[in-house]
């Protein structure tokens, strides 16, 4: 089995131990989607403005990707996509999820060539971030990282690693989003979260990627309510 690293310090307290963490399986479910539209043939620029318009944060995922060293990266994800145990707990709700991007493997293959690691990236020097003039491609974006964001939230709640206030929290203190996963959810809507998941699913599945949509997010939509923070899930 291959041996898992963190990419970030759990800063945050999980209510129990289990591999991949929880702030970083936040964050490098999200790194990892940036990297996929990229294979999807969207630009970097206008990935990086979507990112940070979406959760209101100061840097886009390439940027942080790059910053935390494109090889220590994906050897977290193939840590995660590491299917050598089958009775993994992750492996079995994620299975194929994290595996590697196309685009990741190509940098990764990059870094592993070069003299100096630190001159593979996407983002060159005097990179702009640019939001697409097409509204359509904006909202595409915007909709598939705040997909991503819903299903990891909410399996971190289902599995009892976190509760829903305490993910909100942690996105908005470590990684200084405007507001948290479950609060975003709450402001569009429940069945609009639920749809944009269903939506990003059906994508995924047409390039044989898993994309888990969790049960309890299911059974949220079905009583249409919305996420009641501040209180425990029963």
């Amino acid at each position: 089995m291959t041996e898992l690293k963190l990419l970030i310090a759990e800063s945050f307290p999980l209510q129990k131990e289990r591999k991949g963490g929880g702030a970083n399986l936040i964050l490098a479910s999200l790194l990892l989607e940036a990297t996929r539209m990229l294979d999807d043939g969207m630009k970097a620029s206008h990935i990086e403005a979507m990112a940070k318009k979406t959760f209101g944060s100061d840097r886009g995922f390439l940027a942080q990707l790059e910053e935390l060293g494109i090889l220590q990266v994906h050897a977290y994800f193939a840590g995660m996509a590491d299917a050598s145990d089958n009775e993994d707990i992750i492996f079995l709700k994620y299975f194929n999820f994290f595996t590697p991007s196309k685009s990741l493997i190509s940098k990764k293959q990059d870094c592993e060539q070069a003299e100096d690691k630190t001159t593979v990236k996407w983002l060159e020097t005097g990179f702009e971030a640019q939001e697409p003039e097409d509204f359509m491609l904006a909202d595409l974006l915007k909709k598939r990282f705040m997909a991503v964001s819903f299903i990891i939230a909410v399996e971190l709640v289902e599995s009892d690693l976190l509760q829903l206030e305490d993910v909100d929290k942690l996105c908005k203190n470590i990684f200084g989003w405007k507001e948290g996963p479950f609060a975003m959810m709450n402001r569009i809507g429940i069945q609009e979260a639920m749809r944009m998941a269903t939506e990003k699913m059906e994508m995924s599945h047409r390039q044989e990627i898993n994309f888990p949509i969790p049960k309890l997010l299911i059974e949220q939509a079905q009583k249409n309510a919305p996420w009641p923070l501040n209180s425990r899930i029963q």
